[in-house]
């Protein structure tokens, strides 16, 4: 038993000193989830790299499903790191649901769905193991959400608040890949908002499946509302922002916190659909007259807010009038941008059943007029920004140029050019020319 103690402590060891690399691929949750599983690993004396360049001796890839190009692009981001040499650990939504697939792939050693994501240092040992097939434990994730530990390169800290869902939109495999909603404490957000204050981060990322029910299925019972009280109150010089938030969830109060300065000036409200009929088929919940309402509320209260939306082509029985009725009321609501998605079947849902499946040539010709109708709004959104003064976060420095890119509470990209400023510095611009869709600014004490 000694030298069984032995052997396990050395292996321990040249655990230890091996080097690992985290991809993500999908949404902000993915990321946020990405966050916590390095910095379990940093907590246990691990080295994080970059990326395959970095000859890591273990890849985990933090896989997406969201769409048929996000399970190839799952696919081909395994295979590439199997190619490296590196062990492979594939988890998160695909390794979910589409575990046997992935042992079909040589080169990767363990599938771990996204039940066990939190749990995935305790597998490292495993990997030593010599089997012809992978290593699959995929449960249905049901586990309360509990604090992680958190590390990130970025400059934003994501806050994972909410996971899962409890809807059942036709089309969407994210409640058999996440499970049900499921909230963290309250108790555990503030401890993490001040883990994230003291570690410097200038904004935090509210995320979720649907933040907007955040804290219903808590005991007692909180809402989105209460915990950003709570946040602003303990920590008001932190700028909070939420990520996307269904109309069914979007509460009008949350716009005074906006206007007093508690959220950034920018929502993220799906549409997915601007025809009654094919919503309906979606099984959203929602009509295109509240939807359209609800944009025009948050317009009229504030007129310069950022307002991103997501819209589905091509879905079963969206024939050309049903695809018009999109695009025009897309074109008459002020987006600052829209993130375009091709329908997709997805197994398991009851979208993929449907009959009058659209054809792939109609969804490319559709795809290429809400890309420019996108293109277009997000240029309009920009060029009101000129002479604006913005909050912004430095995020990176071009080396070649000098210019710091930076994010505004807006979620626009300005380009500053000044001197010696900090990553994850906060500081204000004017924004004060465009050129080629770029936004410029400088600092206003340099006015």
């Amino acid at each position: 038993s000694f030298l069984n103690y032995v052997e396990q402590f050395l292996n321990y060891l040249n655990f230890c000193n091996m080097k690992i690399a985290i991809t993500t691929l999908g949404c902000k949750v993915n990321q946020a989830d990405s966050a916590s599983i390095q910095g379990a690993l940093k907590e246990k004396g691990y080295e994080i790299v970059p990326t395959l360049l970095d000859n890591p001796d273990i890849c985990i890839v933090n896989t997406c499903a969201v769409t048929a190009k996000s399970d190839y692009q799952s696919r081909q981001m395994i295979r590439k790191a199997a190619k490296s040499g590196a062990k492979v650990i594939a988890t998160g939504c695909y390794a979910q649901l589409m575990s046997d697939e992935l042992t079909k792939i040589k080169g990767v050693n363990l599938i771990l769905g996204n039940s066990q994501k939190d749990r995935l240092p305790e597998y490292l040992d495993k990997l030593s193991q010599n089997n012809d097939k992978p290593l699959q434990v995929v449960e249905t994730p049901a586990a309360p959400l509990t604090l992680k530990p958190y590390f990130s390169n970025r400059t934003r800290a994501f806050l994972k608040i909410q996971d899962g869902c409890s809807l059942s939109c036709s089309y969407c495999t994210v409640p058999l890949a996440r499970g049900k909603n499921r909230s963290l404490s309250c108790q555990d957000v503030l401890k993490a908002v001040n883990k994230f204050n003291t570690d410097g981060y200038k904004e935090i990322i509210l995320t979720g499946i649907h933040i907007g029910s955040y804290g219903l299925d808590l005991q007692p019972k909180s809402d989105l509302l209460e915990i950003i009280h709570n946040i602003s109150n303990l920590y008001p010089d932190m700028r909070l922002r939420l990520s996307s938030i269904e109309p069914q969830e979007f509460k009008e109060d949350l716009l005074t916190l906006i206007k007093e300065g508690m959220i950034c000036p920018h929502l993220h409200i799906p549409l997915q659909s601007g025809s009654d009929n094919i919503l309906k088929t979606m099984n959203r919940g929602y009509s295109v007259s509240f939807y359209k309402k609800l944009i025009e509320d948050i317009i009229s209260i504030c007129p310069d807010i950022s307002i991103g939306t997501d819209i589905i082509v091509g879905f079963p029985g969206e024939e050309d009038k049903e695809f018009e009725h999109t695009v025009r009321l897309i074109e008459e609501l002020p987006f600052s941008y829209i993130h375009m998605f091709p329908y997709s079947k997805r197994p398991d849902t009851k979208a993929a059943r449907l009959p009058h499946q659209v054809k792939n040539s109609a969804k490319k010709e559709r795809s290429k007029i809400i890309l420019d109708i996108a293109i277009n709004k997000k240029n309009i959104y920009i060029s009101k920004q000129l002479g604006k003064k913005l909050d912004v976060i430095v995020e990176k420095k071009d080396i070649t140029t000098g210019f710091y890119r930076t994010i505004s509470d807006n979620y626009l990209r300005p380009l500053v050019h000044a001197n010696n400023l900090i990553l994850g510095q906060r500081l204000k611009i004017e924004a004060i020319s465009l050129v080629n869709g770029e936004l410029f600014g400088v600092p206003l004490q340099s006015r």
